[in-house]
């Protein structure tokens, strides 16, 4: 049976202008810690330098395939069994949340979490023709608290809204969910 708790991994941007004086990222601790300098142009100031952020994972510097592997791979293989799974890049724009969710186009070895969970399923299916399995797709965005059904187009923003059902389930009304009998087809 999976864990049935909220992970929570951090991936980190590489950026030739790091923030070094102002991050430290223990990567053995699972803990970023962040240092601001105080104002000195005020005469008091009682403001906070630093703050210590403890994670399930850090991913500093690691590809595509190391994250799949470290956030993905667990969830895709329970979902296989039978379990809810989510997978959910969060963060500011220009964080990297797509390069990180859906990968690049120039070479296979950047695809990104999406079409590796997809791959995965279908390698499942293929090595287990026994086993009736119906893959269902939604592709939802939210953005600035707005959800995008990313599957249709020309969705109005009241079509789309979270609602729970009576067993405590929760889905989104109005997300369209496509069929998919392949890989390529998904």
């Amino acid at each position: 049976m999976p864990a049935s708790r909220v992970q929570v991994a951090i991936r980190t941007r590489p950026t030739s202008t790091f923030a070094r004086n102002e991050l430290n990222i223990d990567t053995k601790n699972n803990r970023i810690s962040v240092h601001v300098n105080k104002d000195t142009t005020q005469y008091v100031n009682n403001k906070l330098e630093d703050w210590a952020f403890k994670f399930n994972r850090i991913l500093h510097n690691v590809d595509q395939e190391e994250t799949y592997e470290t956030c993905a791979e667990d969830i895709v293989n329970s979902v296989l069994q039978g379990y809810n799974g989510t997978i959910m890049a969060y963060g500011q724009t220009g964080a990297g949340k797509t390069f990180t969710m859906m990968g690049g186009t120039q070479n296979y070895k950047y695809r990104g979490i999406a079409p590796r969970a997809v791959a995965h399923v279908f390698r499942h299916i293929q090595t287990n023709p026994q086993v009736a399995i119906t893959v269902r797709i939604s592709y939802l965005e939210v953005y600035n608290e707005q959800f995008f059904d990313l599957l249709q187009e020309n969705t109005r923003l009241q079509d789309l809204a979270v609602m729970d059902d009576a067993q405590g389930n929760v889905s989104v009304k109005g997300l369209s969910m496509k069929t998919a009998t392949s890989e390529e087809e998904a």
